[in-house]
């Protein structure tokens, strides 16, 4: 099994990791440089040898998957 990041923005993959740890490193990473804003867009997929592919989490929700805490975005949820 694989991981891949996807930039929902853009339709394109960013990369591809042989484990989950190994993808939560890279998102953890590029919070810490680029700040909470870099999760916007992104989404972790588990993708099996046959090809299926599974979301495990898109945007915010990876927070908590990399330890790392966010901020409620201005207009959301009041």
């Amino acid at each position: 099994m694989t991981y891949e990041l996807w930039d929902f923005d853009t339709g394109n993959a960013t990369g591809e990791y042989p484990s989950l740890l190994a993808a939560l490193e890279v998102i953890r990473d590029a919070v810490g440089r680029n700040g909470e804003a870099t999760l916007d867009g992104l989404a972790l997929l588990e993708v099996h040898p046959d090809g299926d592919r599974r979301l495990i989490a898109r945007e915010r929700e990876l927070a908590p998957l990399v330890g790392v805490p966010v901020h409620r975005r201005e207009g959301v949820g009041g």
